[in-house]
């Protein structure tokens, strides 16, 4: 009977692949994600495709300022940067622009940029929109926004 109870407690502990790991701020670093989307919508935006980069909390009172939002989020500009991404006036909804990859290389942070349109045939609002995405970027290295 022993026996019969002392197999399962074996097969237990030696199935068990635990390892001890150390958790360092390099570890921390990478497990936040690069990225988070503050706010983006269909309207509100500007009227011509711009980007921007933001470095400061009056810039981004400014920014909130322009699209017409009073929940202007707290930054802290020592580790992060703020993007802001305008499609410019569009005839139709449907359209936006978002952060489609961002990267991390060398002393730089990459940024790809994705412009959705509707597709042929599909239903879209009929009014005219200004697209934006603002996005925080969990990092305070330089900014390339490829476009």
């Amino acid at each position: 009977m022993k026996k019969l109870l002392l197999v399962p407690i074996i097969a237990i502990i030696v199935s068990c692949n635990c390892k001890k790991t150390t958790v360092t701020e390099e570890n921390k670093k990478h497990k936040e994600p690069l990225f988070e989307v503050l706010s983006e919508s269909a309207y509100q935006g500007r009227d011509n495709e711009t980007f921007e980069i933001i470095k400061d909390n009056a810039s981004l009172k400014e920014l909130y300022k322009s699209i017409n939002n009073e929940n202007v989020p707290t930054i802290d500009f020592t580790n992060n940067r703020v993007i802001a991404l305008f499609l410019g006036q569009r005839s139709s909804g449907g359209h936006a622009i978002k952060v489609k990859n961002i990267t991390e290389k060398e002393n730089k942070i990459f940024v790809d940029i994705e412009r959705i349109a509707p597709k042929p045939g599909e239903n879209a609002t009929m009014a005219m929109t200004n697209p934006y995405s603002i996005v925080k970027i969990n990092s305070n290295k330089e900014i390339v926004i490829n476009k």
